[in-house]
């Protein structure tokens, strides 16, 4: 009677590290480009929050806010992590930095991506006018940013 190996044979394991070498070459990108657009999403959030709390501040001040500290944020500019959350501008996790401009009626917010997330050629920066207008410093269109 012979003994039985029951092992794996060096073939066996090039081909499973090969299909799984495959497979990651095709999800990995999908799952970058879909990264990219949920952090994309959360700065247009933040640019939404920020315009309602310029609003706000109009409706009690009668003019707009100079700066965003003046709108309770911790600096001006300020930067967003992943969750959304705020950090300061030069925060290790920041995905983007928020900024405002201003003029005597007027305002634009501007979202401009950091670190990692500066990779998003597809829509770049994004801006929110005073009067709701979107815009984005890349190739794509506005409706696919926003």
């Amino acid at each position: 009677m012979q003994a039985r190996n029951n092992g794996f044979t060096l073939v066996e394991l090039v081909v499973v590290v090969l299909v799984i070498a495959i497979l990651m070459t095709l999800i990995l990108p999908s799952y970058q480009r879909q990264l990219v657009g949920t952090r994309r999403s959360i700065a247009s959030a933040a640019l939404l929050q920020t315009l309602i709390r310029q609003e706000q501040y109009f409706v009690e001040h009668k003019r707009y806010a100079q700066t965003l500290v003046e709108l309770d944020y911790p600096a001006s500019p300020y930067a967003i992590d992943a969750q959304g959350n705020v950090l300061a501008e030069d925060a290790q996790n920041r995905i983007y930095l928020i900024n405002l401009a201003t003029t005597t009626n007027a305002f634009t917010l501007l979202a401009t991506p950091q670190l990692g997330q500066a990779a998003d050629q597809l829509c770049g920066a994004l801006s929110l006018d005073s009067i709701g207008i979107k815009r984005v410093t890349g190739e794509a269109d506005v409706s696919a940013c926003w």
